[in-house]
C-alpha cells in the first residue's frame, strides 16, 4: 500500500506535468500564430480561435448534461463585457505578432499579470508584498531593456513602435477581461463563464471576418488553424486539472516562464527550419532584457493568488 508521501509526490508530479502542457502550448502559441498569419488575417485567425472552442464547448456541455441553450440566453453583463474585453486580447495580440514577431508579443505581453497585480490592489483592495514592488520594478526595467534593442534593431523603428503599443492594449483588455472573471467566478462555473465569453467573443468578431479567406483553405493552412483553436482548449483543459493538485502559487510561477518557450523555439527554427518563418534580430542586450523581464514577472506573480484561468496570450 503506497505511502501518504509517495501519493502526495505522485500528485505534485501529475500536477506539474498538466501545467507543463500549459505553459509549452502558450509558449508555441506566438510561432504557430506568425505562421497562421502567412494565409490567414488576425481577424480571421481570431474569429475562428473563438468558434472552434466555442463549438467544442457547447458539444460537451450538451453531452454532460447542460442545457447550453438556456445559457446562452441569458448571459450576466459582465460576461458579455468579458467576451468583448477577450476579443480585443486576442485580436491585438495577433496582430501584434504580426507586425513584429513571436518573441516580441511573448515578453511585451507580460506587462499584463504586472497590470493584473495594480488593478487588484486598487480595485479589489488586494494587499502587495515587498516582493511584489521590487518585482514590479525589475520587470519594468527589463520590459524597458527589451523595448529598447528590438526598437533599435528594427527595419522600421516606426512600425515597431506601433505594433508594440498594440500588445501593450492587449495586455491592458486582458486585465479587463480577468476583472470581470473576478466579479463573476464566485457565482458561476468555469466551464459556463468560457462559453459565455467564447460565445461573444465570436460575435463580436464576426463582423470583421474576411471569410473569402476560407475559399482556397488548403489541408495544410486549415490544420494550423485547428492547432490554433485546441491550443486553447488543451491549455485551460490541462490547467483546470494543474489546479487540482498543485498550489496557486507554482502555476503562477510554472506559466509565467512560458516565453522562455517561445525564445526557444524561434531560435530552434532558425536552425532547423530556417524558411517556415522569418528569423528574429534580437541582441545580447535584447535577451538580458527579457530574462530580467521574465523574472520580475515571475516575483510579482509568486505572491499572488490568481482567479479565474488563462495567461494573456492564451
Amino acid at each position: 500500500m503506497p505511502s501518504l508521501f509517495s501519493v502526495r509526490e505522485s500528485r505534485f508530479v501529475r500536477g506539474l506535468v498538466f501545467i507543463g502542457i500549459t505553459t509549452l502550448f502558450w509558449g508555441v502559441l506566438p510561432i504557430f500564430l506568425k505562421a497562421a498569419l502567412k494565409e490567414f488575417s488576425p481577424e480571421t485567425i481570431a474569429w475562428f480561435r473563438f468558434t472552434f472552442a466555442f463549438a467544442v464547448l457547447f458539444v460537451v456541455l450538451v453531452l454532460t448534461g447542460t442545457r447550453s441553450l438556456t445559457l446562452l440566453r441569458i448571459p450576466p453583463g459582465l460576461a458579455l463585457v468579458g467576451g468583448v474585453c477577450l476579443s480585443g486580447n486576442y485580436l491585438a495580440m495577433t496582430m501584434g505578432i504580426h507586425f513584429s514577431g513571436p518573441s516580441n508579443a511573448a515578453i511585451l505581453i507580460q506587462l499584463a499579470p504586472v497590470l493584473l497585480v495594480v488593478v487588484g490592489v486598487f480595485v479589489f483592495h488586494e494587499s502587495l508584498a515587498p516582493l511584489q514592488v521590487v518585482g514590479m520594478l525589475v520587470a519594468g526595467l527589463g520590459l524597458y531593456l527589451f523595448y529598447s534593442d528590438q526598437r533599435a534593431l528594427a527595419l522600421n523603428a516606426a512600425l515597431y513602435s506601433s505594433a508594440s503599443l498594440i500588445i501593450i492594449v492587449a495586455a491592458v483588455v486582458w486585465v479587463a477581461y480577468m476583472a470581470c472573471q473576478k466579479k463573476l467566478s464566485p457565482l458561476h462555473g468555469a466551464q459556463h463563464l468560457n462559453f459565455w465569453v467564447y460565445g461573444t467573443a465570436m460575435v463580436t468578431l464576426a463582423p470583421f471576418v474576411p471569410f473569402a479567406e476560407f475559399s482556397n483553405l488548403r489541408p495544410g493552412n486549415l490544420w494550423v488553424l485547428v492547432f490554433l483553436g485546441l491550443n486553447t482548449l488543451i491549455a485551460y483543459g490541462t490547467l483546470a486539472e494543474a489546479v487540482k493538485y498543485i498550489p496557486l502559487s507554482i502555476i503562477s510561477v510554472v506559466t509565467a516562464l512560458n516565453p522562455l518557450i517561445t525564445l526557444s523555439g524561434m531560435l530552434l527554427l532558425e536552425k532547423i527550419q530556417p524558411a517556415w518563418l522569418d528569423p528574429e534580430n534580437i541582441s545580447l542586450m535584447g535577451y538580458l532584457g527579457a530574462l530580467t523581464a521574465i523574472g520580475g514577472v515571475v516575483m510579482v506573480v509568486s505572491r499572488r493568488k490568481p482567479e479565474g484561468g488563462g495567461g494573456p496570450s492564451s
